[in-house]
């Protein structure tokens, strides 16, 4: 079962205590995504290395006369050049982009956590409650009260 970040992220005002009851194993599942993701990274990063270093010493020994000199410049331009450096360069790219990714994700559930603290506030506070109009204490009550003093002086 794969998760979708949009309903994650997304959470019911009217239905808050179901939201907070499964706020933290929302924020483990995608925290722990970020956690397996920066591990990738790392083994890109890695073989990497080890391609990096493994082409470069084939470059030095295989060395075709061709290519002019031997030089560093000349077997960094080789090993830039190289399909199995290069394939390697793009796996780390492409899990660095994962792991931004994630870190933005794992972000946006904390800002969802500071939400629901939020909307509970509202909720506490009487923000979605029904107006009441039979409290006559601000100042339309006032007037209306003021009026009717006026109307029937008793």
């Amino acid at each position: 079962m794969t998760r979708d970040f949009e309903s994650d992220v997304k959470f019911n005002k009217y239905k808050l205590e179901d939201e907070c009851e499964k706020h933290a194993s929302v924020y483990w599942y995608w925290a722990d995504k970020l956690a397996k993701a920066k591990n990738n990274l790392g083994d890109s990063e890695d073989a990497y290395k080890l391609v990096s270093a493994q082409r470069e010493m084939f470059i030095r020994q295989n060395w075709n006369e061709s290519w002019g000199k031997q030089t560093e410049a000349g077997v960094k331009a080789q090993l830039e050049g190289d399909e199995e450096y290069l394939s390697a360069k793009e796996a780390i790219r492409n899990n660095q982009h994962e792991v931004n990714t994630l870190i933005a994700a794992v972000s946006a559930m904390e800002h969802r956590r500071d939400m629901l603290k939020c909307e509970k506030e509202l909720l506490i506070g009487g923000f979605y409650a029904s107006p009441d109009f039979s409290r006559k204490d601000d100042a339309n009550g006032q007037a209306e009260r003021e009026i009717r003093k006026k109307k029937n002086p008793k």
